[in-house]
Parts: C-alpha cells; sequence; structure tokens
C-alpha cells in the first residue's frame, strides 16, 4: 500500500493535488487544502480552464473559498496601495483578511485572483452565483469581486443565478443570494429586444417580478455605491470602507448591509 499511495503521489504535483483535493477527488485521503498550500501548492494555478478559486466555488465549499483568499487576495496592486495580513473580525468569525496599508512597499504571499476567469470568461462569483452558494458570493464581493462581468455567452452572475431560479430550485437562500447581487450591481438587464429569455416567461411570477426591477432604472443612491465599491478595487472592502469618511448608515450601505 505504502509503495502505491507514494507511487500515485509522484504523478501529481502539490498543485494539482490541491485542485484534486478542492473538487473531491480522493486521490490521496490524508491531504487537505491548508496543509498543501502551507507546502507549496500555488492557489493560482491554472489546471486545464479552471484554478482553485474556480473550483472550490464549484463546489460550493464556503470555508475552502474564504481559506483561498486569506492565502492570496489580489496583491499586485493599484499603484502605491500595498497590503498587509491581519487579523481582523467579521461577521462573528474570527478570519485572517488582507487589509489595506500604505507604509508597507513589498507584496507578501502569492495571490488568489478574486477576478480570474476561466475558459468561458467566467469569473469565481460567477460560479458561486450559478450555485446559489450565498456565503461564497458574500465573501467574494467582501473582497471586491466584480459584479458586472460577462462571459462569452453574454451571461453575467445574476443572469446565471437567475437560471437557478427559473428551474424551480431556488430557496430562501438563492433568494437572499438574489437581492445581495441586485444591491452590489445596482442595475441590471436580462431583457433581449425589449422581451424577457423564454425561460424566464415560464415562471410568470418571477417574470413579473424581473420585469419591474430591469424596468426601473438605477437610482443615483445605488449606481453610487457600485461606484464607489468598484473605485475601492480588488481589497478587503470592510476594513478599506472603514476608513472613508463617511457616517456609519453610508458605510453599511456601501458595504450592502442596508
Amino acid at each position: 500500500m505504502w509503495y502505491i499511495m507514494q507511487s500515485i503521489q509522484s504523478k501529481y504535483s502539490l498543485s494539482e493535488r490541491l485542485i484534486r483535493t478542492i473538487a473531491a477527488i480522493r486521490s490521496f485521503p490524508r491531504d487537505n487544502v491548508e496543509d498543501l498550500i502551507g507546502r507549496g501548492a500555488d492557489v493560482n494555478c491554472m489546471h486545464g480552464t479552471l484554478k482553485p478559486l474556480h473550483c472550490a466555488c464549484m463546489v460550493a465549499d464556503a470555508d475552502c473559498v474564504e481559506l483561498l483568499l486569506q492565502k492570496g487576495a489580489e496583491v499586485k496592486a493599484f499603484k502605491e496601495q500595498n497590503v498587509i495580513y491581519a487579523k481582523v473580525t467579521l461577521k462573528r468569525v474570527r478570519r485572517w483578511q488582507w487589509v489595506y496599508h500604505p507604509s508597507r512597499e513589498q507584496n507578501v504571499w502569492n495571490g488568489a485572483l478574486v477576478n480570474a476567469r476561466d475558459y468561458n470568461n467566467d469569473t469565481p462569483l460567477s460560479w458561486a452565483a450559478m450555485k446559489g452558494n450565498l456565503e461564497s458570493v458574500s465573501i467574494l464581493l467582501d473582497f471586491g469581486a466584480e459584479v458586472r462581468v460577462v462571459n462569452l455567452k453574454g451571461q453575467t452572475p445574476i443572469s446565471r443565478l437567475v437560471a437557478l431560479l427559473v428551474r424551480g430550485l431556488g430557496t430562501e437562500r438563492e433568494d437572499s443570494c438574489f437581492d445581495l447581487l441586485h444591491r452590489a450591481i445596482g442595475h441590471f438587464e436580462l431583457r433581449k429586444n425589449g422581451s424577457m429569455p423564454w425561460e424566464v416567461t415560464r415562471d410568470q411570477q418571477l417574470c413579473e417580478k424581473l420585469t419591474l426591477l430591469c424596468s426601473a432604472p438605477g437610482t443615483l443612491q445605488t449606481l453610487s455605491r457600485y461606484a464607489v465599491r468598484r473605485s475601492l478595487g480588488v481589497r478587503f472592502l470592510p476594513e478599506a470602507v472603514k476608513q472613508l469618511p463617511l457616517p456609519t448608515c453610508l458605510k453599511e450601505y456601501v458595504l450592502l448591509l442596508s
């Protein structure tokens, strides 16, 4: 048995074992994500058409999504902005997160790219939305994931979630996920040539709701929230917004909490 396991392990690099572990392909029963990363697995290595963060969102593993982000948020940054690793508390969960710090001039740790694209130009947020995974969507938005991304088929994260809802597979959690994405995007459009996709029209109640939302123009308030979040870039937004000279109620609004 020892020889067989050693032979199997020699066929795969640590990075390959990482994505296999995330995908629950149990070639190595004792492997775990955190240990593999600690031993040098690349959290941003492309495997075929997917990266580890895509895969974690595909299997709806919010803990793994969070761990990958902890081990590497975007660190190649925005001109003179730099990051350090700092300890914060968010939503009653102790996490290690990337936060902005102007005094550091070097990058630390290689980063998992929040807006990484796969072969279809889908991002981790698109995969999380398609699965209706509220926790993963929330974490990715906290780290500044772009919500107005479009894949090669013209689909956005919110339209991929709608595809789940029209199949009658939505629950309260998927509805909450939709509301969160709607707050983040400010305004969205699903109609083509003025009409809803035929899949949506099969559910009259959902079709009426989505038609109303698409028909109403985005308010200055909601569009400003999207603009502010986007201007802050890919970083840990709860910490970044905390530094803004805004009243608490506006900070909560920017963070999609109200």
